[in-house]
């Protein structure tokens, strides 16, 4: 029988707990995912400027919608849009975040890639958002899907977050998930 009478026994033991322990945390820790918003995906910089330029916008509301100028100022605030910079920080990074899908084709298999969108309509009834507020979502052969979204669903999604700029029919992404988990959205994150 073993016994914790001596010190040396006392220290074997301590030391066996406090590293079984650290395994569990450390495993444990890995399996977080940090429930970010939209507005962590924007540089502050970023944002500044484009109020600036939104403001400088609206000066121009006297311009015809199909003139060469109005066509112009358009174009120029698109692709600024379409360039906005993403948050370095933020990459390579757990994460948990609601947002609206878009899907990109009709195809209903469950390794299909979307767009996750903050706001109702988004890349569908409206202009396209920033690219810095368009994650294209990527499940991995390990995800875990409830179900498959259609156009609009209101989801979770969980998963490690990458640089990802890529031009689709809906809109330019600056981000990509590699999702772990597509849920329909709840008030509070699917437990898992």
């Amino acid at each position: 029988m073993f016994s914790f009478q001596t010190p040396l026994a006392r220290r074997h033991a301590m030391f066996m707990l406090a590293a079984l322990a650290s395994a569990g945390l450390s495993r444990a820790e890995s399996e977080v995912y940090k429930t970010i918003d939209w507005n962590d995906l924007m540089p502050d910089p970023w944002v500044k400027e484009m109020t600036k330029d939104m403001a400088a916008m609206s000066k121009l509301s006297y311009l015809q919608d199909s003139s060469d100028e109005a066509t112009k100022a358009m174009s120029a605030i698109r692709k600024k849009l379409d360039e906005a910079p993403i948050v370095k920080t933020q990459l390579n990074k757990k994460v948990r975040i609601p947002g609206y899908a878009v899907p990109l084709d009709a195809e209903r298999s469950d390794k299909r890639e979307f767009l996750l969108v903050p706001y109702f309509g988004a890349c569908i009834h409206t202009p396209p958002p920033p690219a810095n507020q368009i994650v294209l979502v990527r499940p991995t052969a390990q995800s875990k899907i409830k179900k498959m979204p259609e156009s609009m669903d209101v989801l979770w999604v969980e998963g490690e977050l990458k640089e990802g700029r890529v031009s689709t029919g809906q809109g330019v992404s600056g981000y990509l998930l590699e999702a772990v988990s597509i849920a329909p959205y709840e008030n509070k994150p699917v437990k898992r």
